[in-house]
This record gives structure tokens, sequence and C-alpha cells, in this order.
């Protein structure tokens, strides 16, 4: 895959959570820095010190549209050093991963770095390493505990309720296309895992970094798609200019949608709901991949399905040149497409309980899409 860059000398990307949830490590070829750490520290194998995350930092820089990008330490380690290894790889690092490499980059300096606070929190390094907290992030410490959460694998969500929609997937760039998704309400889902009375919302994040917030209640404000409770039914919105196969811009293809003709009701047994879904017309979606210019490719394992809350027929992409069609480009139109978070791979439930640490967000993911997986952290109940 292409997210599994040969690139040596940088530490791997990875997927990794706070504990008491504990993951294999996984470490891109010709990488040898984990092995000087385990060397100092051989119970912190397969945690999450035993990744990219322990030396390397993430970071932000603006597109060409001037819009800030977020990026893991993965990503910003292919973005600032490069994929050919010509960037600075100094650049990339957090202060225990400058200290480490100024010290030498070998065990010696691991343990030379052992009772220097290498991220100004107030503990040294080895009391955060014992405590399985990172030494080069002020926002991981020892004095804070795991939030509660539940891992879910796709066996459990199945045994689940289930639900099925059939809907127009409306997006402002991609592709507009209607598909009949299979899946669990993130309304159940939350239930299932003991939801908090104390909690408002829930962010539904991938593992490129990508976020998604969603208010519990209905909100006023069209971009807020709600947890809790129905979306507006919807018609069928047939029209031969705008059909693929036509050379137009709307994926009919769906075999659900040949039951329907222009402005037929779409019925939908139990009303349209926020989805966490597994699969589309039928089959599973193809896993989420980084491509090498730090897209994301794919939907699945899972993705959250949001319906339109203002409905609206599936207009053309703002792209396109010819805009003199049946269903020109209209920003004020319900996009809800790029709502839909592909490849979900964790849901945080807000606020998050006091005292309590977060997971790195950035980190965390790409071995959930590979196993199936998705966790729910936060203001829940947590282990049952």
């Amino acid at each position: 895959m292409l997210r599994k860059l040969l690139i040596s000398s940088i530490v791997t990307v990875l997927f990794f959570l706070a504990a008491p949830v504990v993951f294999s490590s996984y470490h891109h070829m010709g990488e040898k820095d984990s092995a000087e750490f385990i060397k100092v520290y051989p119970d912190k194998q397969n945690t999450k010190l035993d990744s990219c995350a322990l030396c390397h930092a993430g970071g932000e820089y603006k597109n060409s549209s001037n819009v800030t990008v977020s990026m893991g330490s993965c990503q910003w380690c292919h973005y600032k050093y490069g994929y050919d290894g010509k960037g600075d790889i100094k650049a990339t690092l957090n202060t225990y991963g400058n200290d480490y490499m100024s010290g030498g980059r070998n065990s010696d300096a691991i343990k030379a770095m052992a009772s220097k606070d290498s991220d100004g929190d107030g503990y040294d390094n080895k009391t955060e390493i014992s405590a399985v907290r990172f030494p080069g992030s002020k926002d991981d410490d020892p004095k804070k505990k795991a939030a509660p959460s539940l891992v879910y694998t796709r066996d459990q969500l199945e045994a689940m309720p289930q639900h099925t929609q059939f809907l127009l997937m409306s997006a402002s760039k991609s592709e507009d296309y209607y598909a009949e998704y299979k899946g669990v309400t993130l309304e159940t889902l939350l239930k299932d895992a003991g939801i908090l009375e104390s909690a408002t919302g829930i962010r539904i994040y991938s593992p490129d970094g990508w976020s998604q917030y969603h208010p519990l209640s209905p909100d006023s404000d069209p971009a807020m798609y709600h947890v809790i409770g129905d979306y507006p039914s919807a018609v069928y919105q047939y029209d031969r200019q705008a059909d693929k196969a036509n050379g137009g811009w709307v994926n009919y293809s769906s075999g659900t949608a040949r039951g329907y003709k222009n402005n037929d009701q779409i019925k939908v047994s139990g009303g349209l709901k926020l989805l966490l879904a597994y699969s589309r017309d039928g089959k599973d979606m193809d896993p989420g991949t980084l491509s090498s210019d730090n897209k994301l490719n794919g939907e699945g394992p899972y993705r959250v399905i949001v319906p339109q809350k203002i409905l609206n027929p599936p207009d053309q992409g703002s792209s396109a040149k010819n805009q003199g069609v049946v269903w020109p480009y209209n920003a004020a139109w319900d996009h809800s497409a790029g709502a839909s978070t592909r490849s979900a791979t964790i849901i945080r439930v807000e606020p998050l309980p006091e005292g309590t640490t977060d997971i790195d967000l950035m980190e965390a993911g790409w071995g959930y899409v590979d196993e199936g997986k998705i966790i729910i952290y936060g203001a829940i109940k947590g282990a049952k």
C-alpha cells in the first residue's frame, strides 16, 4: 500500500492510542531508532511509544487556497523531509526527538536523556516513559489517566440493530451519486458505548487527520449534522443530462436506483439517520489508503453517511466549466457528502472527562483501517 512507503532513516507511521489500549508497532524498512529505544525500555515495545510519534511531530501548512492543512507525523515527515529524503529531517522532530538526535541518535543518548524534561511539562523523560506518556508532548503527562474507550470490530457492529438507507450523496467537487449504505446508526452505537449525560457531541476522525464534528441534537446551523433523530425524507431526482452514462456528473448505477424514477419518494425503513456504514450497494467499501500526495483514497472499512438536512438535486461540480446545465453548481445547496467522513477510525465523545488524556489523534488510525476496527472514547462509560 502507498502509505507503507520504503523510506529509510525516518520512523514509521502509525496508529497509536493512549494507554491502556495497546497495538503492535509498525516500522518503515530501514528504520533503526525504535530498536535503540527498545534496548533501553524493552517493556515499552508495542506500546504507543514504540512509534514515530515518540520523536516526530505533526505540523501545519497553508495550501494554494490559503487553507491551513494539519498533518500527522508521517505526513509531515513526507512533506518536510520528502519521499526522496532531500528535506530537513530536523524540521519534523519534537523536543524529545531533537534531544535524541543531538545526543548521538543511539541507545546511549536515550539513557542520558532519562533525567531530562524534554517537553518542559514538569516530569522527566523516564517518569513519562514509565507511565506510557509521550516525553515530547506537553499535552500528555502522568497526572492524567486515559479517557474511557471501547474498540469495536466488524462482528460486534453487525451484532447490533442494523440500518439500511438509500440516499443522494451530493458533493461540491467530487462525483454526486445515489447509493444504498448499510451499518449501525451513530445513535445506536453511542448508546451501546454508554454515552454519558454530560456529552454534547462527537468528533469523528480519519487517519489522514480529517475530522468532522456532529452535535448530538438537531442544530439550526445547516452545516451541523446531528447524531440523534431523523433527517428529512427525500425524493429521487433523475435527469438524462445529468446522468454520468450520458456524459453528465451523477452516478445512477446503484442497483437500488433501478427501482426509482424521477420524483419518486425514497423509502427508508426507520428514516434517514447519521450512519456508520460498512457496506455500499451490498459490498464492503475499499479500505482507505494514503496517496503519495497525502490524499485519502477509498472510503472504508467504515464511513459516516450524512443525509442532507436541506433537500436539493444533485448539482454540477463546482469546478466544472459548463454550468449551463439542468442543475448548475449552487454553493448554498446541501453538499452533505463532504461531511461524510471516509475511513473513520476514531469517534471522540465530547467533552473529555476531567483529568483524562487525549488520544494522539493525528497518529491514530491506519492499523484500524487494516484490522477493520473503530474506537470510541471520551464521555462514555468505557470498558464493559
